[in-house]
């Protein structure tokens, strides 16, 4: 899997002993992070490949090795998450190196673990195998995490690698035992709180949350764990979810009362009632930060993430059920991707049936540059020029259809076709070119067998409508830009849905987007002014938001 990290054969093992990984280390070249930790992950390949003894003293150089590499490791997953429109190219290289090491550092840690437990009395690893047991727990959550990113389903044979390292810290009785896993820990934490905020992960990562969103979710659990705990015998009460420790699987749903020494049961109550307060201090007008949610929780569509963490964590009898069921279906549908496209296209596809196909009309920025200069500049041109060739650039793919209810549709795509999905993306989609489009968001999307992926698409109610959005007083606007770039004065296109049952809803670019912010709106032959409300829902490269006419 990690084949790109070849190891050096005629280099010195930098990981020979401790004073040799320290000064390995020092050596890296500090301003290229990706090469730094390929070479890490090089050596820790060599380490785990090498054959030799679970020493007290090869433990020390892995557990050393591993605490100076973290930085470089969470400035890599940075960059990964703070980039969600990087090319397939560079996710992928991103991605596997990350995995990899996350995937090495556990590889080590968990050969340690299983040499102590066949050899317990003789061993001199002793003192350290609470510290490398939790180290391990977190490892294979951080693996977990990082597949879900990817809507990977997680082998059972790592389910039951990560139920036994637990397993190992209730034998020898240290599963409660708190401390800083590593010296850079804000606060110290336990295998039971590693295992359980695993555990908790573990629903979220079943396709509809974006990388971005599961990491949200992380950070808060690394504070919200201990709210959890984690019993051997079961009360109807408090426990929702259960664990098979003998099983390659993760949380099962409790669907009757049972006994069994392999299991061990979940209490979500006090980390549900934790989330409720949490909405209702938002709602009092608390900051998120103050809260534990981070810097990077936005409102309004925060409380859409908060709802779903919880409906995830609840009693099966209170999650929320399919609004419409599915029936199988056939058929091949065509797609379009992202707001620009699909307006582009239907723009063009109007003007065909209209006649106007020769292009008889001046687009909104060649109007705007006849108000502002008299005259349109050679940078429109340019960009008219560029804009017009994208929608032969991006070409219509045709979908099988394999189920479809009154809400959404099912696909089933093969192999690695249509790389550029993911969660949060808008989709027009249609079964002939005599149809209308019809305006879809991927929601969920599911790894199965012999290398295909469910994608699940929430489908908008109604025919959406172009419109174009000009703003108020863009003339205005317009003459304070330099160089022609006039940003939001520049009249867009966005698509409206008149028989949504929320009231008008338009979709439009976010950064075209504020709470009040006035619009000359124009479609087909109407035009009026709009004022925008409240922002509904947003994904990649769009937003949806409530107006007002006025």
């Amino acid at each position: 899997m990690f084949g790109f990290f070849k190891r050096k054969k005629d280099d010195e093992d930098p990981l020979s002993d401790l004073k040799t990984v320290s000064r390995w280390m020092q050596e890296l070249p500090a301003g290229d992070i990706y090469s730094a930790q390929e070479q890490v992950v090089q050596s820790l390949i060599q380490f785990n490949h090498a054959g030799l003894g679970m020493s007290k003293e090869r433990l020390q150089v892995l557990m050393h090795l591993d605490e100076h590499a973290r930085d470089m490791q969470f400035s890599l997953c940075g960059q990964y998450l703070r980039n969600p429109r990087m090319s397939k190219v560079i996710e992928s290289r991103l991605w596997t190196a990350i995995h990899a090491f996350y995937w090495e550092i556990t590889r080590g840690y968990h050969a340690f673990l299983m040499d102590f437990v066949a050899n317990p009395g003789g061993s001199k690893i002793q003192a350290a195998v609470p510290t490398i047991t939790a180290r391990a727990i977190r490892g294979f959550a951080d693996i977990f995490k990082w597949r879900y990113f990817r809507y990977e389903k997680v082998e059972d044979k790592l389910w039951l690698r990560l139920h036994n390292l637990y397993r190992i810290s209730e034998f020898d009785g240290f599963q409660n035992n708190r401390f800083k896993l590593y010296p850079s820990d804000a606060t110290p934490s336990s295998c039971t709180e590693e295992y359980v905020q695993a555990l908790l992960l573990s629903p979220l990562g079943a396709g509809s949350l974006t990388p971005k969103q599961i990491e949200m979710v992380d950070h808060w659990l690394d504070n919200w764990s201990e709210r959890t705990t984690l019993d051997s015998s079961y009360d109807p009460e408090r426990h929702f979810y259960l664990i098979d420790t003998s099983k390659g699987q993760g949380l099962k749903h409790i669907r009757g009362g049972t006994n069994e020494s392999s299991y061990r049961f979940l209490a979500t109550d006090k980390v549900l009632e934790h989330l409720r307060q949490i909405e209702r201090a938002l709602k009092s007008g608390a900051a998120p930060v103050t809260l534990g949610l981070g810097e990077e929780f936005r409102l309004p569509d925060g409380y859409d993430l908060l709802e779903y963490v919880a409906n995830e964590w609840s009693a099966a009898s209170e999650r929320e059920r399919r609004i419409s069921p599915r029936q199988p279906a056939q058929g091949r549908w065509e797609v379009l991707r992202d707001l620009g496209n699909i307006c582009n296209r239907m723009r063009n596809e109007r003007e065909i049936a209209s006649g106007q196909s020769s292009r008889q009309t001046l687009s909104p920025e060649e109007i705007l540059d006849i108000k502002l200069y008299g005259f349109v500049t050679e940078r429109t041109k340019t960009t008219y020029q560029q804009r017009t060739q994208e929608p032969r650039e991006v070409m219509l793919e045709r979908w099988p259809v394999h189920d479809r209810s009154d809400t959404g549709l099912g696909i089933i795509l093969q192999g690695e076709e249509s790389e550029w999905v993911k969660v949060g993306k808008l989709l027009a989609l249609r079964m002939d070119p005599g149809d209308i489009w019809h305006v879809a968001i991927i929601r969920r999307i599911t790894r199965l067998e012999k290398n295909q992926r469910k994608i699940g698409l929430q489908t908008l109610k109604g025919s959406a409508h172009l419109v174009q959005l000009e703003p108020e007083h863009a003339h205005e606007l317009g003459y304070a830009v330099e160089d022609g770039a006039y940003g939001n004065a520049v009249p867009g296109m966005g698509l409206v849905f008149p028989e949504m049952d929320d009231g008008n809803i338009i979709v439009l670019e976010p950064a075209r987007y504020a709470h009040g912010r006035i619009y000359r709106m124009q479609a087909a032959n109407q035009e009026h002014y709009i004022r925008l409300e409240s922002a509904r829902d947003k994904g990649d490269g769009w937003l949806m938001a409530t107006y007002a006419t006025v």
